[in-house]
């Protein structure tokens, strides 16, 4: 005969395992998700740094001119000194290179005599010292000569009509002074790689990592491209499987009275979905100058299929006249230029190195933006306006769309194309594009370490409580319930 077994007895039943539940995520999905988790952590790091250095950088001109005061003057009820005079005083005070610009801006601004000082190439004056002539320079002779040569030039050097990007080395060198009276106010030089000051170590940051521009650019350059990926798989994974009030808040509201992990992935789900349009906008300017096929893909498709002419071809003056350059020429193009743009809020232009450059002039029409700018370019001698295919020649206001929109990037980049508003919402969104791989990559690793636990188990609870009470079973973590 068997023996009953005893009821009031307590033990415990076997531990069950839980259950894995099943993934009913889509398989475009699961590859958006694999593809968000892995091109966000390789590529975390550069997304850090190019969005806090932008964001530093989206304030320099509101920064400098509260901090250099040198940058303003009493206005005064008289004419503004000719563009000549201005260069000659302060050709005089640098004592050797001569200047290669002039600005002029509003009646309580600092005019700028602006020079470029080039570093000396080692190699190049070695060369010269044993009297050789490096192609550069035979180039340079050449299109002196027979300016209509210059093109065939580049084909030769670039080999697709384009000559090779070579960034110019050297000290940018401001020289600040009162327009009306000539005084100087101040001298300020700026350099990309030595010594540098604030913004331009931000900006070197933000464009090349602080690394030489030929090696950090592309890398930017990679990075950006993969964030554009990141923001659009991140949508992907946003997305709310139902529309449901439950799913609605977890999608655009932050719970700041939850947990620290769940703060931080509505951080991150939250503010990436909000910035994702103006992230998405900064990082398609951005790569405009990163890549030549970029750029010229999307004036291809502004254009309707139209190519894009080289930017960096500059109309040649004719050098066949035998007269030196007289600097009394840029006064009657500065003379003709106020006349014509009364308001601009500044007019900048260039003085001529060579016999073979012409004299180009900018008019900016409001200030601390580039894309409501005018561009002309006059020959040195005669003062003939000198036409160009290039998207920034002539005036804005004529321009065609797809020129339009490739003069507006640099603005469009930084915010300022909508004014203090638009340079507001960069600011932030690049400082949540900076938090992005942080807060993702807490996210990851919460749950790395969650699923490096022992998967929890359950088990049966009896008690030698009445015995007739129906078992529950519970997680191990919990007391035994009756129900």
């Amino acid at each position: 005969m068997h023996e009953m077994p005893n009821l009031f007895y307590p033990y415990t039943m076997p531990a069950l395992a839980v259950k894995k539940k099943k993934n009913n995520k889509s398989l475009f999905k699961r590859i958006s998700a694999w593809l968000h988790l892995w091109l966000g952590i390789g590529s975390g790091l550069i997304v850090m740094i190019v969005g806090l250095t932008g964001c530093m950088y989206v304030f320099e001109h509101e920064i400098k001119d509260f901090m250099e005061d040198w940058r303003f003057v009493e206005p005064q009820q008289k004419a503004f000194m000719l563009p000549s005079e201005l260069v000659r005083i302060a050709d005089q005070k640098m004592n050797g290179p001569h200047a290669s610009s002039v600005t002029f801006s509003g009646r309580d601004e600092a005019a700028i005599v602006g020079y470029f000082i080039p570093k000396k190439d080692k190699k190049a004056s070695r060369d010269a010292a044993m009297g050789k002539r490096s192609p550069a320079t035979e180039l340079n002779q050449a299109a002196a000569t027979k300016p209509d040569l210059r093109l065939n030039a580049k084909r030769k050097a670039g080999g697709k009509g384009e000559a090779p990007r070579k960034r110019r080395e050297g000290i940018f060198r401001s020289v600040y002074m009162n327009p009306y009276t000539g005084a100087i106010l101040h001298v300020k030089s700026t350099s990309r790689t030595e010594s540098p000051d604030f913004f331009r170590f931000m900006l070197n940051g933000h464009r090349a990592l602080w690394l030489p521009y030929e090696i950090g650019r592309p890398i930017v350059g990679v990075g950006v491209l993969v964030f554009v990926v990141l923001l659009i798989t991140g949508i992907v994974l946003w997305w709310p499987a139902k529309w449901i009030k439950s799913m609605r808040d977890k999608s655009f509201k932050i719970k700041w009275d939850a947990s620290f992990k769940r703060i931080n992935y509505d951080m991150h789900n939250v503010l990436g979905f909000y910035s994702m349009i103006f992230l998405l906008m900064i990082s398609m300017t951005g790569l405009v100058w990163s890549f030549q096929w970029w750029s010229k893909s999307v004036y291809w498709v502004t254009s309707g299929g139209k190519s894009l002419v080289d930017t960096r071809e500059t109309p040649l003056s004719d050098t066949t006249s035998l007269k030196p350059f007289n600097i009394t020429n840029v006064d009657k193009i500065w003379f003709k230029l106020r006349k014509e743009n009364a308001q601009a809020a500044s007019i900048m232009l260039s003085i001529p190195q060579k016999p073979a450059e012409s004299i180009s002039a900018s008019v900016y029409q409001q200030s601390n933006t580039f894309y409501n700018m005018d561009r002309f370019n006059y020959d040195q001698q005669s003062l003939k306006e000198l036409k160009s295919k290039s998207p920034f020649a002539g005036k804005y206001i004529e321009a065609n769309l797809p020129d339009k929109i490739r003069r507006m990037n640099y603005d469009i980049h930084v915010g300022a194309v909508l004014g203090l508003t638009g340079k507001i919402i960069a600011f932030f969104a690049s400082l949540i594009c900076a938090s992005l791989p942080v807060t993702g990559f807490l996210i990851w690793w919460g749950k790395k370490k969650k699923s490096k636990k022992p998967a929890a188990l359950t088990k049966a609870v009896v008690t030698t409580d009445p015995p007739l009470k129906k078992l529950r079973v519970v997680k191990k973590e919990e007391e035994p319930v009756y129900s």
